[in-house]
């Protein structure tokens, strides 16, 4: 988080700059902190999974069965989707900087707006895919192979849900854009 994209509250705790700044706002930065706390719990959870794996593998010559698959179908997809939104909240993905803050603020908010929209169909098309191979899974009764045996639409669903998040938070931030940029032309008119 790059310190010129947070504002101070009134309590000492730092806020998104970018986004909606209303009840809607607000309303979303709480998700995605939810969400952002659910993928911070998962990586924790595997960190401790995976050791307790090599102790009994190693020290006890017994292991556990079951972490891998824990591992690859349920806690890494909910550390990367439980974050998407997160990171957006922040403005933290990646963009060409040198470039992009060279612009003037009136055309570099239309970009953002722009480029947010595009995400936002982007991540909505995936989510359209993931969705639809979910309920694949859930009409055939599809279920996981290796050492978990469960339904897959279990592990299958959390992808399309953490695009959902992203499209929103995209969507917010970018009405944020649009606001920016409309109290920018009024100031200068």
């Amino acid at each position: 988080m790059p310190p010129n994209d947070l504002d101070p509250q009134e309590d000492g705790v730092l806020s998104p700059s970018v986004g909606l700044h209303g009840p809607l706002g607000r309303a979303m930065d709480r998700v995605d902190t939810w969400a952002n706390f659910l993928s911070r719990a998962a990586m924790t959870i595997m960190l401790v999974l995976i050791l307790i794996q090599v102790f009994t593998r190693y020290i006890l010559n017994d292991p556990i069965e079951g972490v891998i698959g824990a591992t690859e179908l349920y806690l890494m997809p909910i550390i990367v989707f439980g974050s998407l939104s997160y990171l957006e909240m922040y403005d933290g993905h990646v963009r060409v900087g040198i470039l992009f803050e060279a612009l003037p603020d009136k055309l570099r908010a239309g970009f953002n707006v722009v480029l947010r929209l595009a995400a936002a169909a982007f991540f909505a098309l995936v989510c359209y895919g993931a969705s639809r191979e979910a309920l694949k899974a859930w009409d055939y009764g599809y279920r996981t192979s290796g050492d978990i045996d469960a339904p897959l639409v279990t592990t299958l669903v959390i992808a399309p849900i953490g695009c959902v998040l992203i499209v929103l938070r995209l969507l917010v931030n970018a009405a944020g854009d649009v606001q920016r940029l409309r109290d920018a032309t009024d100031r200068t008119d």
